[in-house]
This record gives structure tokens, sequence and C-alpha cells, in this order.
């Protein structure tokens, strides 16, 4: 009889095991991340597995709504099991190239924001990443704030939803100034170190762009360089993210002198310098379709002389995105379902992540 029962312990451990081999967690990449905002423009919340209750998921959706329309912050919450752990390294690694790859945030002002939610059993994570232009407000010291003080008391009991209510209400108290956080300023006493910190940041930034320019003026295509002049990229991003304070001044001064457009470049009829720059938006010569680039028209003029010059850039064709056949999709608002999108921003890396 003991052998009989041995032997149906023995069977039933061996199932277990078996189930537990055969089950695995989903583990995603960027590009199986489902971007609901190119779907319905009032939607916010990309939850595949249903991991955030009904109710909840309604009320985070009117909260970012909220947040995008009074404050300005683009925001997406993505609430996923796992991530691929082969292909990135951190789970701020991941956030960090979806934020980019989806291009949250107006690409004038990068005032994108991502919150990531990890669920898994020995990988729960929750991930802030921040564009450029909020850096300054929700501050990689009060994003770990928010997450430490008001979202994991939530999220460790497994109350997804309202631990992501709780964050998004106090992210958006933080751009309002009724925040209860305060960072330590730090730096106290011996202002020297500061000082060196401002004069080091303008030099790079004022050198960064000396090199930039002489870069496109050098060129055999100025033109079409001084056109992507403005994206961030290499020692500038880096310089933007390390001297944010003198960044955004800097910025600042070169558009109240007229200088925000891109480079400015020297005027091949009047020779005057520095006085050709981009003007107006480029104008859709060509729609670029399957199989087939299309055509962007830049206008260069010269505020000296009035000299004007005509640039063609032929862009490529991105397919729309297409729904989601899920028959269990939750709908914010049937009768109006329209696509949105982003902005096309960018993030230089700000944020925090913390594991619960």
């Amino acid at each position: 009889m003991k052998s009989v029962e041995k032997s149906v312990i023995l069977t039933l451990l061996l199932l277990l095991l078996y189930s537990a081999s055969t089950f695995s967690v989903e583990k995603y990449r960027i590009e199986d991340v489902r971007n609901v905002q190119l779907e319905d423009a009032e939607q916010y919340v990309t939850d595949p597995q249903r991991l955030v209750p009904d109710d909840d998921f309604f009320e985070l959706n009117r909260q970012l709504q909220i947040l995008r329309d009074s404050l300005g912050v683009e925001t997406a919450v993505v609430v996923l099991p796992a991530i691929d752990d082969e292909e990135y390294a951190t789970a701020k690694d991941f956030a960090f190239k979806l934020f980019n790859y989806w291009g949250l945030g107006n690409s004038e002002d990068d005032n994108g924001l991502l919150i990531l939610l990890l669920t898994a059993e020995g990988g729960r994570e929750i991930v802030f990443e921040t564009g450029i232009g909020i850096e300054s407000t929700l501050t990689d010291g009060m994003s770990k704030l928010v997450q430490t003080k008001k979202m994991i008391p939530y999220l460790k009991d497994g109350e997804y939803g309202k631990g992501l209510i709780v964050g998004v209400q106090e992210i958006t108290k933080i751009f309002e100034g009724t925040s209860e956080f305060k960072e330590s300023k730090g730096l106290k006493g011996n202002k020297k170190p500061l000082l060196i910190y401002l004069v080091v940041g303008f030099l790079a930034l004022i050198g960064i762009d000396a090199g930039k320019k002489k870069k496109i003026t050098d060129s055999d295509s100025p033109y079409r360089n001084a056109i992507d002049s403005g994206a961030l990229k290499g020692a500038g991003c880096w310089a933007a993210v390390l001297f944010l304070p003198q960044f955004l001044i800097y910025m600042i001064i070169k558009s109240v002198m007229g200088r925000g457009k891109g480079a400015a470049l020297d005027c091949e009829k009047c020779r005057a310098k520095s006085s050709v720059k981009l003007v107006d938006k480029p104008e859709i010569k060509q729609e670029a379709i399957p199989g087939q680039d299309g055509m962007k028209e830049y206008r260069f003029e010269c505020s000296k002389c009035g000299f004007s010059h005509i640039e063609l850039v032929p862009y490529k064709y991105v397919k729309p995105a297409t729904k989601s056949s899920d028959s269990g999709e939750r709908v914010i608002n049937s009768t109006s379902r329209r696509g949105g999108s982003w902005g096309g921003g960018s993030s230089g890396g700000g944020g925090a992540s913390t594991k619960f």
C-alpha cells in the first residue's frame, strides 16, 4: 500500500515539474509592445495581459489625459510581465529604447514620459524614463521618491492599478508645483564646484555647436546637414543630459537671437556670415508610398540679401500600425475611435527604476 502511495506522490511531483517546465512568462522586446496611441488617441495604457483591473485602467487613462491636456506631458504607461533579458541589460535599458522607438513627447520640447511596470515574480520593477525637456522638473531624485513613497506600497501587494494611479497623480502635482516631495539642494557652503560646473557646461555647448557648424560648412552637402543639425546626437546629446540647466538657457538665448532652427550658414551670394537659415516647415512635394520614397522641400533664406535656396530631401514610407484582433480589447470611446500619435521626442536616459 505504501509503495502505491509513494508511486502516486512521485507521479504528482513529476506532473508538477512538467507543468512548471512548460509554463513560461512571456518576455517582450520593444517591437512586440503594442502602441495603443496609434490606434486610439484616447488610450495611453498598454496592458496586453490585462494585469490592471478595468476600473483602474479607465481611471488611469483619464489621469494621463489630464496630464497631457493641462500640463503638456505626453505619458505612456506600459504594463508587461517581463522583458527579454537576453536582449536588454536592464529594465531601464528597455524603457530607454522603447521611449525613443515610439518617440514620446513633442520633438521640440522633449516632454515625454514612459512609465514601465514589470510584474513577473522575481523581476518586479517600476521604471520612469523621462524626456530631456522635463528632467529639470521630474528629476531622477523626484522620480525615485514617487516610486518608493507612493507607488511601491501598492505594487508590493499586487495592486498595480492603484499604484500606477497614485504615481501619476503625484507626478501631476510635481508639474503643478503642489507636491509634498522636496529634494535636498546640496552644494551648500562652497559654491566653487557649482561655478565650475556651469562654466564647463556652457563652454562644452559652445564648442560642440562650433564643431557642428564647421562640419556642416566643410561638407559637400551643407544645406542637407543643416536640416539635420537640430537633432541631438552623439556628444551633443550627452552634453544636453550632463549640462541640462546650461543647455536650456543656451537654447533660450539661441531662440531669442533667432538661431533656434538649426545651423546658420554663410550666404553664397552676399557672403554675410551665418545669415542663411532654415525657414518655415518642410513642404511635402511627393507623398511616400510603399516601395517608393517621398520628397520634402526645405527652404533656406538669407536675412541680409534675401537669397533663397531650396533643398529636396527624400523620406521613407512608414507603414501605419494595424489594429489588434484581440477580442478582449478595452475600448475607451467606441463611438469616436481615431488614431493618435506621439510627437517624435527623445530621452537622454533620465528617470529612475525601483525593484519591489
